[in-house]
């Protein structure tokens, strides 16, 4: 087969990890081409063809264009879109290809009509099943890869949080609702809102406490995972996430709202509505004093079992090699 895999980020965090992830094991028997911008390009594996392209916004004519010529010159069987904005653009070009359109769901979309073109939507979580008029879909479970450069030693420092610094990590929610609790904890990312949480941090006279850190690589976030007490989730909306996955399969307790998949891992008691500072208040109250207490053992076992790459990457293949055999039949 040969496989397009199609995202416009110019950041590179959960999405364009699941595409590098399952990218580069595609590319062991097949040929994969990964289409994104200039920006993310070098941080994808050299191991897989990458071609940088500027969209100009999904509706310009030229952009749309230069998609089309690109398209048509790499030809693939398989062009897998990526969220919203690829998705749409290939749905303006594709009746010109052969190629069948599998288009995934990463985050919490309330406009659903684009995917719904695709040949063949994946989901993360079950929530949007029910949304979607087309058919052909299915749950294709974000995973964790084994750790390798992880130290499970005692000597815990700090809690965590970990993700991109935009409004639906709900950062803003996290840092107001931890002036309670006498712990350090380290939030991982960048992103547009950095000024807006340090100054947040700095008007609530956490500055000695609550610290941002970036620009952290791969192997970098290991090292913080190896000292962490626990990880937390005050997400608003999300897909995943996919690091509360990383943090189970280490064994590191994760306390959540109640956002994608984390209702299906965590017991009720250790999730909280998003978006509420009380809630949130509280889930840290009753977890941070008492967390020598809780047993996620159950969960740490569902992300060993039902969330591996192994389990994922075979469903992308199936669903792959489905439409075209449907195709030549």
């Amino acid at each position: 087969m040969r496989i397009c895999h199609f995202l416009s980020s110019d950041t590179f965090a959960g999405i364009e990890q699941y595409v590098d992830e399952i990218s580069n094991e595609q590319s062991h028997n097949h040929q994969v081409i990964i289409v994104t911008n200039k920006s993310i390009l070098k941080k994808f594996n050299n191991n897989v063809s990458k071609i940088q392209f500027s969209s100009l916004g999904r509706n310009s004519p030229i952009g749309l264009l230069r998609l089309f010529f690109l398209i048509k010159e790499i030809s693939p069987n398989i062009i897998h879109t990526h969220a919203a904005k690829p998705t749409y653009m290939i749905n303006k070009i594709k009746s010109f290809f052969n190629a069948k359109h599998v288009a995934t769901i990463h985050g919490v979309k309330k406009n659903l009509d684009e995917f719904d073109k695709a040949d063949f939507i994946t989901v993360g979580n079950a929530s949007y099943l029910d949304k979607l008029k087309n058919k052909n879909k299915l749950v294709i479970s974000n995973w964790a890869l084994d750790p390798t450069g992880y130290d499970p030693g005692s000597r815990k420092e700090y809690f965590l949080a970990i993700g991109r610094l935009v409004k639906e990590k709900g950062f803003d929610v996290l840092i107001n609702a931890w002036k309670d609790i006498d712990e350090k904890l380290i939030i991982l990312g960048s992103g547009r809102l950095k000024k807006n949480l340090l100054k947040q941090i700095k008007d609530t006279s956490q500055e000695n406490k609550i610290f941002i850190e970036e620009s952290v690589s791969k192997n970098q976030i290991d090292e913080f995972y190896s000292r962490a007490k626990m990880l937390i989730i005050s997400s608003r909306r999300e897909g995943g996430p996919r690091v509360a996955l990383e943090a189970l399969l280490r064994g590191i307790k994760v306390i959540s709202t109640k956002v994608g998949h984390m209702p299906d891992i965590l017991d009720g008691k250790y999730l909280c509505n998003p978006d509420s500072l009380e809630d949130l208040s509280d889930l840290l109250k009753n977890s941070v004093d008492q967390i020598s207490t809780i047993d996620q053992s159950a969960a740490f076992e569902k992300v060993r079992t039902d969330f591996t790459f192994t389990k994922a990457n075979n469903s992308m293949l199936d669903i792959y090699s489905n439409l075209l055999d449907s195709d030549i039949s």
